[in-house]
């Protein structure tokens, strides 16, 4: 049986359900599918236990330069802005966020940042400790009152349930557009390319489409491979845990970047989806799987180049050179029973230094993989930080890492522009609607 269309995403995360948003309602485009193995949108890592929840915009991530920054932040402003015109219940929750730091390297390094960054972000400001007091009094509850304490604040932080934005996607998509199909618990086997068609083999039969985009995270590189895109690429794959602890903080707190490590510090923030729940995390450490959880997800990523000679070479490189070793054995250690909850209570009281070994739980059988992109060629710099795609003939494949999520719309509309431009004259987007309808500044309701 032949499916055939303009267009097929795979994948139903909030990439893949952005850009069929952004096709839907900005473009001519017609004929399109979503396919997605799942039995519903957002079952991996936009599922909101196993993500941040968090939308960045530049301004606390310490480790964004200006210039990085700003982009993401244009990013962030289509996002916020959806999300406060779609008028859905329980999709966001506006939130202070700030990047706390502690001694005086820390609140040095702050407050050069901010002397930077106010011009740009002017919801931006510095937190004395008795402003602390009064924001987020157990951040200060128990400190050593001479240990030199500042934050980065904004009031314009943004908690997403990413799960629910990606439904509301699909559900802005099909109003849009009867044409669209959603073909769920379909598992893509392979991809190949026939004449100008790329035919998708599924368990549930062959699909067909002139253009095809991937946002299936670490398996967009898999089937990039499979037609003989991003050779020289590998994964990482990095998996984040969290711990619960009650109630503690009322706003997100992230910790300084830790000085040459390619991954965040932890942080603390109430759950979207209990606000009476504090998370801690998440924490580090490579896994050998494509999707957390999921054991037989192994020998898909045994099929990745990264297993190799070559591939040791370069992970135990990237292991020495950026002093990772300890950091990832230490990680690793966290998710175990007893002693883990012991370890990482050290970290989490940086930032609430009362918190208590007995509050602090491991939340069992969440948090997803970041899907680190690990170039297996460069000499030096191998890990390509950030969101990665990969732009073939009639082809898009995105494995989207952090802040994806956050870009996600942004990232949409870049690939429906090159979508439209793959079909042909006859089809276009209309980027100056989308710009009128989400850009510019966050029009809050």
């Amino acid at each position: 049986m032949h499916r055939d269309y303009d267009v097929i995403i795979v994948g139903g995360g909030v990439t893949g359900t952005a850009l069929l948003y952004a096709l839907s309602r900005f473009s001519n485009v017609g004929r399109m599918a979503l396919i997605e193995k799942c039995g519903h949108v957002a079952q991996v890592n936009s599922n909101p236990m196993n993500n941040a929840q968090t939308s960045h915009d530049g301004s606390t991530e310490t480790n964004y330069g200006l210039e990085h920054a700003r982009e993401v932040k244009v990013a962030a402003t289509y996002l916020r802005n959806f999300v406060e015109q779609a008028e859905v219940a329980d999709l966001f929750k506006k939130t202070t966020r700030m990047v706390l730091g502690v001694g005086e390297d820390e609140v040095t390094l702050l407050h050069h940042r901010f002397v930077e960054f106010k011009n740009d972000y002017p919801d931006l400001w510095l937190a004395s400790a008795s402003d602390l007091r009064e924001l987020e009094p157990m951040v200060m509850l128990g400190r050593d009152p001479n240990e030199p304490v500042c934050a980065l604040v904004t009031n314009e932080g943004y908690a997403v349930n990413y799960q629910r934005l990606a439904e509301t996607f699909v559900s802005r998509s099909l109003d849009e557009d009867d044409s669209t199909n959603l073909f769920f618990d379909t598992d893509l086997k392979k991809v190949r390319r026939v004449g100008k068609e790329f035919v998708l083999e599924t368990d549930r039969g062959e699909f067909r489409a002139k253009v095809v985009v991937f946002a299936s995270g670490a398996y967009s590189l898999l089937f990039a491979q499979q037609l003989g895109y991003g050779l020289e690429y590998g994964i990482l794959p990095v998996a984040g845990s969290f711990f619960s602890a009650g109630k503690f903080l009322r706003g997100k707190v992230y910790r300084v970047q830790i000085e040459g490590m390619p991954f965040a510090a932890i942080h603390g923030d109430p759950d979207v989806l209990n606000q009476d729940d504090t998370r801690f995390g998440p924490t580090t450490k490579p896994l050998p799987l494509m999707e957390r959880h999921q054991y037989k997800t192994f020998w898909d990523f045994m099929k990745l180049p990264i297993v190799s000679i070559r591939g040791l070479i370069v992970l135990l490189s990237i292991l020495f050179k950026n002093h990772l070793v300890g950091y990832v054995v230490r990680n690793a250690l966290y998710d175990v029973p007893v002693l883990g909850p012991l370890m990482f209570l050290r970290q989490a009281r940086v930032i609430v230094p009362t918190i208590r070994y007995r509050d602090l739980k491991l939340r069992k059988g969440v948090g997803g993989i970041r899907p680190q992109i690990v170039n297996l060629e460069k000499k030096t710099d191998n890990l390509e930080m950030g969101d990665k795609t990969i732009v073939g003939d009639n082809c898009i494949f995105n494995t989207t890492p952090s802040p994806g999520a956050s870009v996600c719309l942004a990232n949409a509309k870049r690939d429906a522009e090159r979508v439209a431009g793959f079909l042909g004259n006859h089809y276009r987007f209309d980027s100056e609607r989308f710009e009128a309808e989400l850009g510019g500044v966050v029009h809050a309701r």
